[in-house]
């Protein structure tokens, strides 16, 4: 999984050096979870080459530029905080020429299909591209007034401190940049993103949201995260959600509920995707045949496996 990080100038360097630092710490503990989990990286991006210095004063070096050929490379664009702490003060930022920029670019990426997320001041970057409207979205708690006014196309959901719509996630207040960064973490593995947080020693915490809705660890599953790990050690068998289920010690119905609720996506379908991460990792790590990669991941033929890795690409576009 490649992420792009926005280094805007003059913004929170919370924000930005949280976002990447649980990232960084994702990458450096996978082989410790599970090295067949997809790497993490992470690269800083920004309309100039040229170090981009934050509110406090640090420079962030620049990995490569929005027209960089690299940037298609790229699965998802991550836009923190903007440096402002009043509703007047972000909207004097939107009219910035850098943001400008940033917001027609952010514009053509979504238009190509993109994933993007945002936290924090950030997300007004998306509302005020446009790229929001139809959607559900959140945003910082003192903002929402403001941005209910300025954007009514959005389906403001002020309940959740991250909400994903399609291909555009949203975060919260400040802090939320770290439920941002653990929720893209999960999109690679509940494991990692679960072993990620109590790396760091993330709590949960009560978020200042209309209905003090908790971060992404007061919402994490244990079931969930207890199946990815019963899934991976038994990808060479033929996999029942039922057997898993009693093996974890709960229902089928249980499990499939809460699968559903906490990643969108049914149990059956989650195994899927786990093969076919499995079957690509081994295809760029090894030189083995799909002939033989296919009973390593839990199909019986080259051909079964094939067509579960064009159905797992299909999912992941649309």
């Amino acid at each position: 999984m490649k992420i792009g990080v926005a280094a805007i100038a003059g913004g929170w360097d919370s924000g930005l050096t949280t976002v990447l630092d649980v990232l960084r710490t994702a990458e450096a503990a996978r082989e410790r979870v599970d090295r067949n989990i997809p790497a993490i990286s992470v690269r800083t991006i920004a309309a100039t080459p040229a170090p981009i210095p934050t509110q406090g004063g640090l420079l962030v070096p620049i990995d490569f530029t929005f027209d960089d050929a690299r940037m298609g490379d790229l699965d998802i664009l991550v836009i923190p905080a903007i440096g402002a702490n009043s509703p007047p003060g972000v909207i004097d930022a939107l009219l910035r020429p850098d943001i400008h920029r940033l917001r027609t670019q952010l514009r053509d990426w979504a238009d190509e299909g993109r994933q993007l997320a945002a936290a924090c001041t950030g997300t007004l970057l998306l509302a005020e591209a446009g790229i929001l409207n139809g959607r559900r979205a959140t945003t910082s708690w003192w903002l929402t007034t403001e941005f209910q006014r300025r954007y009514p196309r959005v389906d403001l959901d002020m309940t959740r401190m991250v909400v994903q719509d399609g291909h555009i996630t949203t975060a919260g207040a400040a802090f939320a940049h770290i439920d941002l960064a653990i929720n893209l973490v999960a999109r690679a593995s509940s494991q990692l993103a679960d072993f990620t947080a109590a790396t760091l020693l993330i709590d949960e915490r009560p978020s200042r949201s209309i209905e003090s809705a908790l971060g992404y660890l007061s919402s994490t599953d244990r079931l969930i995260t207890d199946f990815e790990n019963w899934i991976r050690a038994h990808l060479t068998e033929p996999i029942s959600i039922a057997d898993a289920a009693t093996a974890i010690g709960t229902t089928r119905r249980t499990l499939e509920r809460h699968v559903r609720q906490q990643l969108g996506t049914s149990p059956n379908t989650l195994v899927q995707h786990i093969r076919a991460e499995r079957a690509r990792h081994l295809q760029r790590t090894t030189d083995l045949p799909l002939t033989k990669i296919a009973p390593m991941v839990g199909y019986q033929s080259s051909a079964a496996l094939r067509n579960a890795l064009t159905a797992s690409e299909c999912r992941e576009h649309n």
